[in-house]
């Protein structure tokens, strides 16, 4: 009897040694990941008054090629979805820097107020409050 008590207590040791070393590997995984995903923020976004405001980043390789990533405060916007530009929603008025989202596409047309047109890579727009946006031919990215 003394001896099933003995391996009870060790049984019941161990399961408290394993639960404690799986919470704290998940917690350094966790931590590693929120870490990892700060280092991905778009330095240097500011938003003043309900208005965001961005510094240019790099967004062509060294070799001219297209640069395209994803930062955290990147705003994504599907084809024919249209987005109305508001100070309390998603795309607040500003400067954005207009990308694309695949790599061998460096112009795509974008629906802005009732007007469609072309835009490159890289190029600079400004949205004023209560204008609708829209990607007409593809998935692009707002920095």
């Amino acid at each position: 009897m003394k001896w099933l008590e003995i391996i009870l207590y060790a049984v019941l040791g161990i399961v408290i040694v394993l639960t404690a070393t799986l919470t704290i590997v998940k917690m350094v995984r966790k931590n590693k990941a929120k870490k990892a995903s700060e280092a991905k923020q778009a330095e240097g976004v500011v938003e003043k008054g309900n208005v965001r405001y961005t510094p240019d980043a790099e967004i062509v390789g060294d070799n001219g090629e297209l640069n395209v990533s994803y930062v955290k405060q990147d705003i994504i916007l599907q084809p024919r979805k249209m987005v109305v530009v508001d100070k309390k929603g998603a795309i607040k008025p500003g400067k954005y820097t207009v990308l694309s989202a695949y790599e061998n596409e460096d112009t795509f047309n974008i629906r802005i107020g009732l007007y469609v047109k072309e835009y490159k890579h890289g190029q600079e727009i400004v949205l004023a409050e209560g204008e609708e946006i829209c990607p007409t031919s593809s998935t692009i990215i707002l920095r």
